[in-house]
């Protein structure tokens, strides 16, 4: 299992980054097609201007799945991709924490 933990740390490092991108697509599209719900949600971005408000705004309108209100097909399949991968990515992430706890009492107890 030792062997294990490098690659899933990797596999979550890189996991992270894709959802960082996905994330960038769907904010730069939501505020290039429909400023004013961008706007309404407090003109989140990635990094800059971001927010523990506009952050849970815009989780909120994820989850609610308040995209498909805006009547753009591409936005909704992007926001229903990006629902799905925040999912998988918290799963993923939890169980990468699991593992990782269990290698290190397997570890440290005595053999």
């Amino acid at each position: 299992m030792g062997a294990l933990i490098p690659i899933l740390f990797v596999a979550l490092f890189v996991s992270a980054i894709c959802g960082l991108a996905l994330q960038w697509t769907f904010l730069s599209r939501l505020r290039g097609q429909h400023l004013p719900t961008w706007e309404a949600l407090g003109r989140p971005t990635l990094f800059l201007n971001n927010s523990i408000m506009n952050s849970t705004a815009v989780l909120r309108f994820l989850w609610r799945r308040g995209y498909r209100t805006l009547g753009d097909e591409q936005l909704a399949r992007l926001g229903n991709f990006l629902r799905c991968y925040l999912a998988a990515y918290l799963l993923f992430f939890m169980v990468v924490i699991v593992l990782f706890a269990i290698f290190l009492v397997s570890v440290k107890s005595p053999k």
